[in-house]
Parts: structure tokens; sequence; C-alpha cells
């Protein structure tokens, strides 16, 4: 009886291990982190958490960037392993949308497969950018007037850093 238990302890521990080994510890991401963004400073400190729940885990780790006295801003975040915002996004990396308002697109930035968003009325830009099967990057800037101004700010992103700490 004692060997059974035993067994079912390690298989556990095992079983968990595979399973944090698919989530990256966000103070990893934490020392890559830019120190500006576009000629913006790191607004506070970057804040991060790493979850467990049924079988996965994900980590998620955020950083505001902004311009003293302007209104410009840039809020960047990055999510690895299984986190739940990694499911649709292969959908929105297809699509495209043009209304007078908004533009929704797929996108190149640097090597990797990107969705833009950009909403003209709100002057502002999303581009979310997947740095693998495991680890996405998330953009948010405004006030923006083109989406070349979006895309700019993306290239000064450590992205192959980051996609190499998903391995």
């Amino acid at each position: 009886m004692k060997l059974i238990g035993g067994i079912v302890v390690i298989t556990m521990c095992l079983i968990a291990v595979s399973v944090m080994a698919g989530a990256t510890d966000y103070k990893t991401w934490m020392p890559l982190l830019p120190e500006t963004i576009g000629g913006m400073g790191r607004s506070g400190k970057p804040d991060g958490v790493n979850m467990e729940s049924s079988g996965q885990a994900w980590s998620a780790l955020h950083q505001r960037y902004e311009s003293d006295g302007s209104e410009r801003y840039v809020e960047f975040n990055l999510f690895g392993g299984d986190a739940p915002q990694m499911a649709g996004f292969q959908t929105i990396t297809t699509m495209k949308i043009e209304t007078e308002d908004q533009i929704i697109k797929p996108v190149q930035v640097k090597k990797y497969k990107a969705s833009l968003n950009f909403e003209k009325n709100e002057k502002r830009g999303t581009l979310i950018i997947s740095l693998g099967e495991k680890m996405m990057a998330v953009l948010e800037a405004g006030p923006i007037t083109q989406e070349s101004q979006l895309m700019k700010l993306a290239e000064e992103l450590p992205l192959d850093k980051f996609a190499a700490l998903a391995k």
C-alpha cells in the first residue's frame, strides 16, 4: 500500500513539474523590459502574475509607459504558457476589417505574425504579436493618428529575447 501511495505522489509531482514547465515565471521577463518606448519612460513598477488552474499554467507581465505632461502612453503586456488569451489569437491573425472608424488587419512585426487594430476616432492602436505557440505580446498606444506610429513603437521591443524565453 505504501508503494502505491509513493508512486501516486511521484506521478503527481512529475505532472505538476511538466505543467509548470509550460509557463515561464514572469519575473524572468522583467529585466528585458525596455526602459523607454517611443521616448516615454516607465510609469511605476511592472506587475505580473504566475497562475495555475485546472492543469494549465501561464504567466503575465504588464508595464505602462508615459510621457511627462502629455497624454501619450504605451501599455505593454506579455502572456506565456497556456494563457487563456492565447486561445483566440490564431483566429484574429487572419481577420481583416475596415470601417470608417476602425482597421483590423494581419501584419508582420519583425519576423512575427501579428494583428493590428487601429481605432481612428479613439486615436488608439493595439498590436497583438505572436512570439510562438506559448507566448504573445500586446502593445497598445495612444493617442496615435497613423498605423505606422504603432508599428514604429513595436520595433523597439526586444521580441527575440522574449521569444527565446518561451522555448
